[in-house]
């Protein structure tokens, strides 16, 4: 309620949320880092334990929008083609038949195709830069990650915890299934806010 008060009464949905998140994760990151510095100067964080855990977050996005490169491959080959097929019919179209039904609506779909044939794009190069296998047109960031409640596309998020009050210094969203990559990655980017070497602790996610 706070934050609804301090923004005026807006109340963002939970995609303006995630979009928010993605295009200003820099600063978001900047902002955590300077409340854990304050912590530290307020003697309520100590830097001589950390703890770091994983925790599955479901994605904003279908399962059923996550395929394989040779999928997104066939699907632009498609797209191409309706696009060519739109063209033609637009440009088919008499001068005299402006107006009618079939001339709004060819434009409009031809937009809508041309819109996925981009998404489709971003998804194969995303295939080819990150050498993923899959990836969800939805959400490109997130991955297929199995948990207590089924396979869903979801985030995999770091945080960890410092052992003096148990605040969090450090948190990240990846998009790795487990968390055997992660640990030394986030206890380094920990590690910066402290002059001096913690112990650590790893929880099973």
């Amino acid at each position: 309620m706070s934050f609804i008060w301090l923004m005026g009464g807006l109340k963002p949905d939970h995609k303006t949320i995630a979009e928010f998140r993605r295009k200003n994760k820099k600063a978001l990151k900047k902002l955590l880092k300077l409340c854990a510095q304050v912590c530290i100067k307020l003697n309520l964080v100590a830097g001589n334990v950390l703890f770091v855990d994983g925790t599955k977050i479901k994605a904003n996005a279908s399962i059923n929008r996550t395929h394989d490169k040779a999928y997104y491959e066939k699907q632009l080959e498609a797209l191409d083609r309706r696009i060519d097929e739109l063209l033609d019919e637009c440009e088919a179209v008499d001068v005299e038949e402006e107006g009618s039904p079939s001339f709004v609506a060819m434009p409009e779909e031809l937009k809508k195709t041309e819109t996925l044939r981009e998404k489709v794009k971003k998804a194969l190069e995303i295939c080819e830069r990150e050498g993923k296998t899959t990836v969800n047109l939805t959400d490109p960031d997130c991955a297929v990650m199995k948990s207590v409640q089924g396979s869903h596309p979801s985030y995999n998020v770091q945080s960890v915890v410092d052992d003096e009050h148990g605040l969090i210094v450090h948190v990240d969203a990846v998009s790795d299934a487990n968390d055997l990559n992660q640990f030394a990655r986030q206890i380094e980017s920990a590690n910066e806010l402290f002059e001096k070497p913690c112990d650590i602790a790893c929880a099973d996610a």
